[in-house]
């Protein structure tokens, strides 16, 4: 790029320079000589009078700068915005820190692909005619020019970053294009705010030791006139415009590894659990990913390969076998698990060693909480049955400050439907008829209301504050409240896919003090209670509200429990069903009303439908193929649409639907899940015990419909959105280190063993019908995981070659089998269409 002080006059140039540790706007005004020479007789190269924005966005402060601190210039700005004026800046700069703040995309993902862009182009071949520079040309070169000991600095420079096709660099103008989907002209406005943004996110991701670091302009030869025998002044300077070189991975591994293996050192130090950084954070989830036996099978015989290298060099550099026994030791040593050690009682020598993946004090916390949690239980089931007495006779729901200032509806039944597995329930459903809440009955419509309870965790989240109600938070002597938020915040969402285990959002202590005590006499539940009235003839919501509720203990019934009570007669019921089949067969009527309503009013509704039936699709082709009974909890390929599992999911579609709606009527915010918003139908608060943003947006939810504690700032409802997708994005399986098998991935044993099995039963399709040799081709449908595809009729998975893009799921295709060996369970397909 080549400045010059005549157009710089007519025209200032926009630039990113980088000043104390972060990222400011400027326009370059103009060129001044250097104000001494070198001490090694080279040229020194020109200063650079620009206009630097202040903090308030606008371009007031006046300096002198080198041409190391420009980071970017903006050299096609002026011809793409030649109408864009100076003073327009400023506008842009708050409308791009206003964007940053309301973005809830996740950002993590798109620097990754970003950087997956730039370090990808170093495995591609060059062309044929290329003629690269080598290093060893390089001081040849240079030492046919006048100034060689700056040349060869700057053509070595160059060569680290690669010519334009396969080059390291990024800048702000390419990392647009990866953090927006939309379409943007350049001369609009909008396309320099998604500019300004995406040069703060750059300078983020380098400053917490992310993906890139920054290079700066680079001097590369100037021209001067001399005004008097005095004065020099510049006519013109180039430069090597700057940005953002994408690091090796493997460095960038190691320095991470590194730190985090210091961090460990210290933890031992200190004797305590230490504050990790973002680049920990991801190391630490990662590893207990591992010690949970979550580990990538490929081609290669080294399981140690298919590891992140983060995890990798974190383990060698701790001294640590690369194994989920390593990684478990890993974790106990920085504090985040603890290992517990219980005598067998036979001899004292025998000792059983207990791993548990939470921090001591953590658990501690939660033991405090499960009994903070049973006495208030206790108390409120005295004063609940106390008050069932005297509200006998009451035709309103009771309400009174003895139970928290909670609608006591323990007097109506209600059923909890999970899986047969489940160990923590939070949903429940019930129904009241609308003349005992004094609420206006419309006849034709219906006289029933549909209650859907969640378990109230809200607690957890709460910090108090003034409020209409008392808030009933435990004291800092009973529980440390902060360290289990802080808890459920780092993990971010429970998982369940783990081979050894699963992973919980909290200690299983403090979830079952927190979850639906079931098929227990006299036992209150303290829930977060939708009531919504449908109108039978077509599914309208009439009306909606949402109360602070204690319910009975609720009937536990598993899937395929609730799937044969809706389906058998009245009179095949046995009597001690007989409510729980009353409640299903009116709550399964209005939810199912609907939800046909709302699928076709809703496009984001129908978008769902069709994935789900895609998914159940895709799911009955590998089950059936196996010949086994698949689970009833969605593991692995289980997934299943009974009766029971849609009048779950209806139930917490609807709930989801009306917080959402009410919500917006108060105008207030709620903290969503990156890709779960309103216009995607996404789930609000309907799992807390499982992910973090429900315990949240139900808090915000209480605070604003119910009065219960102070409501969430705008700023504070995106920051939340913010850590759960940084959490999301740290389980999240971004192998960097290893090429990715053309195998699909493993997902346990049996998986395996239905794999083989499949493949011996096309191989003898194939064989009965021409053989291999043939290139037979088959009908197989996409799952939309890495293009993975299923084989129809026999359920064998492979993932599809020859494809331009990604497969969409449940996409219905043809395919060529090109290799199958069932022995060690391989299969080769390409695309045909």
């Amino acid at each position: 790029v080549t400045l010059t002080n005549a157009h710089l006059l007519e025209r200032p140039m926009p630039a990113e320079m980088y000043e104390g540790g972060s990222w400011k706007m400027c326009l370059i005004l103009g060129l001044k000589p250097p104000s001494s020479s070198s001490s090694n007789g080279n040229e020194n190269p020109p200063l650079l009078d620009v206009l630097a924005m202040n903090d308030d966005g606008l371009l007031q402060d006046h300096k002198v700068i080198d041409i190391g601190q420009i980071t970017t210039l903006w050299q096609d700005f002026n011809e793409k915005s030649s109408s864009f004026t100076i003073d327009a800046f400023a506008n842009s700069f708050n409308k791009a820190q206003e964007s940053l703040q309301n973005n809830i995309f996740p950002i993590e993902q798109s620097m990754q692909n970003l950087y997956n862009s730039r370090i990808a182009n170093r495995s591609r071949p060059p062309s044929h005619n290329h003629r690269a520079l080598t290093k060893k040309q390089i001081p040849k070169i240079a030492s046919q020019l006048s100034n060689p000991t700056h040349i060869e600095e700057l053509l070595r420079n160059l060569i680290k970053v690669g010519e334009d096709r396969m080059s390291r660099m990024v800048d702000s103008d390419l990392a647009v294009d990866f953090l927006y989907t939309e379409f943007c002209r350049d001369g609009d406005d909008e396309r320099i705010i998604r500019r300004m943004l995406a040069a703060q996110v750059l300078t983020e991701d380098a400053l917490s030791g992310g993906r890139f670091k920054r290079r700066s302009c680079q001097f590369v030869s100037a021209q001067y006139c001399t005004a008097n025998a005095e004065t020099k002044e510049v006519q013109e300077v180039t430069l090597v415009n700057g940005g953002w070189i994408a690091v090796d991975p493997s460095i960038k591994a190691g320095t991470e590894a590194r730190k985090f293996a210091a961090t460990s050192n210290n933890a031992n130090i200190n004797d305590k659990p230490l504050i990790l950084t973002a680049a920990d954070e991801r190391i630490a989830h990662r590893l207990e990913c591992l010690a949970m036996g979550d580990v990538w099978k490929s081609e290669s015989d080294h399981e140690e390969e298919t590891l992140e290298l983060d995890v990798r060099e974190a383990l060698t550099s701790m001294d640590l076998p690369l194994t989920p026994k390593g990684a478990s030791s890993a974790l106990i040593k920085i504090g985040r698990w603890s290992e517990n050690v219980k005598n067998d009682n036979k001899s004292k020598e025998m000792m059983n060693k207990l791993i548990v993946p939470w921090s001591p004090d953590l658990l501690d916390s939660a033991r405090s909480l499960a009994l903070y949690e049973s006495k208030r239980q206790e108390s409120l089931s005295k004063k609940c049955f106390s008050s069932n007495k005297k509200s006998s006779a009451k035709s309103q729901p009771f309400l009174s400050d003895g139970l928290e200032g909670r609608i006591d509806l323990s007097s109506l039944p209600c059923v909890c439907i999970d899986a047969k597995r489940a160990t923590f329930r939070d949903d429940a459903i019930g129904i009241r008829l609308r003349s005992s809440t004094a609420r206006k009955v419309n006849k034709s419509a219906s006289k029933w209301e549909v209650l859907i309870h969640i378990a109230d965790v809200s607690d957890i989240y709460l910090d108090g504050g003034k409020s209409n109600i008392n808030i009933i938070v435990p004291s800092k002597e009973d529980v440390d409240v902060h360290l289990l938020r802080q808890a459920a915040e780092r993990r971010g969402q429970s998982r369940y896919d783990l081979p050894l285990g699963p992973l919980h959002l909290l200690p299983p202590v403090a979830l079952t003090a927190l979850s639906l005590a079931t098929n227990e006499d006299k036992t209150p539940n303290r829930c977060v209670t939708l009531w919504a009235y449908i109108d039978e003839r077509d599914g309208k919501l009439i009306e909606a509200g949402l109360e602070r509720t204690i319910i009975s203990s609720p009937s536990a019934l598993a899937f395929a429990d609730a799937t044969t009570l809706l389906e058998s007669e009245s009179g095949e019921v046995p009597k001690s069903m007989s409510n729980a089949k009353a409640i299903l067969s009116v709550a399964e009527r209005n939810l199912s009303l609907w939800s046909q309503r709302h699928r076709q009013r809703n496009q984001s509704a129908q978008k769902r439908e069709k994935r789900l039936s895609n998914k159940e699709f895709i799911s009955n082709q590998l089950n059936a193929a196996s010949g086994t009974k698949a689970r009833d909890d969605g593991v692995g390929n289980s997934f299943q649409r009974s009766r029971g599992h849609r009048t779950v999911d209806s139930s917490l579609d609807l709930y989801a639907f009306a917080v959402g709606t009410l919500m917006s009527r108060a105008k207030q915010p709620i903290p969503r899940a990156a890709g779960s918003g309103a216009d995607r139908g996404g789930r609000l608060g309907t799992a807390p015990l499982r992910r973090y943003i429900d315990g949240l947006a139900q808090r915000q939810a209480l605070s604003v419909l119910c009065g219960y504690g102070k409501p969430l700032s705008l700023d504070e409802c995106r920051e939340a959105a913010k850590v759960a997708a940084r959490a999301s994005d740290n389980i999240a399986n971004l192998r960097s280190s290893t090429k990715q098998s053309s195998m699909p991935r493993s997902r346990g044993s049996g998986n395996q063993q239905r794999q083989v099995s499949a493949l011996y039963n096309l191989a003898r399709h194939l064989a009965s019908t021409g053989g291999i040799q043939n290139q037979q081709q088959v009908n197989a449908v996409s799952t939309g995981h890495n293009n993975e595809v299923v084989i129809l009729g026999v359920g064998a998975t492979a993932r599809c070659k020859r494809v331009k893009g990604t497969l969409k799921s449940g996409e219905k295709l043809l395919v060529q089998v090109d290799k199958i060996d069932p022995e060690i369970g391989i299969l080769d397909v390409s695309l045909v269409r």
